[in-house]
């Protein structure tokens, strides 16, 4: 009974923290509605400097909404000469101007379960392409996963993102990002691995505490 007992709190600790970390993992509230986006958008045209043609690109975006997660494709090109700090003017090293984005970025994508995918530095030239007529020197590649659409479009509208995005700005030279659906993956997912160690250290645990009770 009390090898029962040890198991019954190992195993529903990891059955409780697995639901709790898919509920917040995966989106469960649907597509988004016409007036979600309908506020969205004011949000953004009324921002100062607002650009018309990117928030109509978003809004045809979200329009399309299947309430899946997405991963955004990023190619960047960063300036190799340092750039004017967004604050202070000085010189900064580029990589350094983006840090300070993503330091602010980052922390509010990984409250809504977003996050990197991997990160990849260019490390020869161009292979195999064609119909291309600008080749710009990337810098670097990066896919980034979203919980769901509607998840972009509050980092979209975040108060804090356009003092951060200045400095996304000063930093990159050239880039072009599109989002993207999986097709194919051969590694798993944040969404299935964590349960997965979740179990397999409820196992492991559960095996030593009966060990230990079985010793004389």
């Amino acid at each position: 009974m009390r090898n029962l007992g040890a198991g019954t709190w190992i195993w529903g600790t990891a059955l409780a923290l697995s639901l709790a970390f898919t509920a917040w993992y995966h989106n469960w509230s649907g597509p988004l509605t016409a007036a979600e986006i309908s506020a969205y958008v004011e949000q953004l045209q009324g921002r100062p400097g607002s650009n018309p043609e990117a928030v109509m690109t978003l809004k045809t975006f979200l329009e399309a909404d299947d309430g899946r997660e997405f991963i955004m494709l990023n190619v960047i090109k960063l300036h190799a000469d340092p750039q004017p700090h967004p604050q202070t003017g000085e010189p900064t090293d580029a990589a350094e101007l983006l840090g300070t984005y993503s330091s602010a970025f980052i922390g509010r994508l990984l409250r809504s379960a977003g996050h990197p995918v991997f990160v990849a530095d260019k490390v020869g030239p161009f292979v195999d392409t064609f119909g291309v007529t600008e080749r710009p020197d990337w810098t670097f590649t990066s896919m980034v996963r979203y919980r769901s659409r509607r998840d972009l479009a509050e980092a979209a509208t975040y108060e804090g993102f356009p003092g951060a995005h200045l400095f996304k700005t000063a930093a990159i030279e050239n880039t072009f990002n599109f989002p993207t659906q999986t097709q194919i993956q051969l590694f798993f997912s944040p969404g299935l691995l964590l349960p997965l160690l979740l179990f397999f250290v409820a196992s492991l645990t559960h095996l030593v505490v009966m060990v230990r009770r079985q010793r004389p």
